[in-house]
């Protein structure tokens, strides 16, 4: 085996680099090929605290969090869209806030998402005791695939469900949030309110699973 031992190997064509058995190494870069890999042995470490490291091990992106910027008045007793017209965030730009609101999974990006939501209901009947039955749902591509329903106890004025849950998406499939309450006054309303998930919903892409 034979053994070169220099201080400094240059490029000999401005901006070519130099190629050492196809890696390239150029403008203090390090050029894997196509197809090739870069093996870190056993017990190495790579260490970015004093750079950037991108492209490892993906993000949680998609992501989308969406409400309610003034309140919706549904019709009592009926399943209805909510209409959730400001976001929060939106990073792929998947959600659409003034037509149909809904989130469509962008392309190339299916995958496992956790999924949240929550209603602020509310009577605006001067009395009490009005709150009698609700739904919150989410629907996947028209058909409910997360849903919680409730009946108060003791019945009440307002009341705000919330549901979670993780789905299987693909690109393509696109997500809406569905309510349902019931008064026995049907003097409903879904009301925004101080913070932005009041009356809203979201979503993001799970890394790792």
């Amino acid at each position: 085996m034979s053994e070169v031992k220099v201080d400094t190997i240059s490029e000999r064509t401005a901006a070519n680099g130099v190629a050492v058995d196809g890696v390239t190494i150029k403008d203090s870069g390090l050029t894997i090929p196509s197809g090739g890999t870069l093996t870190v042995a056993s017990g190495a470490t790579i260490d970015a605290s004093a750079g950037t490291a991108t492209g490892f091990g993906g993000d949680n992106t998609p992501a989308w969090q969406v409400y309610l910027s003034s309140s919706q008045d549904p019709a009592d007793d009926t399943f209805v869209k909510l209409t959730c017209d400001s976001s929060v965030y939106d990073t792929d730009s998947g959600y659409d806030g003034t037509t149909n609101y809904r989130y469509t999974i962008p392309t190339g990006e299916g995958g496992k998402y956790f999924i949240y939501a929550q209603i602020a209901m509310h009577s605006t009947s001067g009395t009490g005791n009005v709150m009698v039955q609700g739904y919150l749902q989410i629907r996947k591509n028209g058909t409910t695939v997360l849903e919680h329903q409730f009946y108060p106890n003791n019945y009440g004025k307002t009341y705000a469900p919330n549901l979670s849950g993780a789905l299987d998406l693909s690109a393509g499939d696109y997500l809406e949030c569905w309510g349902l309450q019931n008064t026995n006054d049907s003097s409903e309303v879904w009301a925004d309110g101080l913070t932005p998930i009041q009356s809203g919903w979201g979503g993001f892409k799970m890394i790792g699973v």
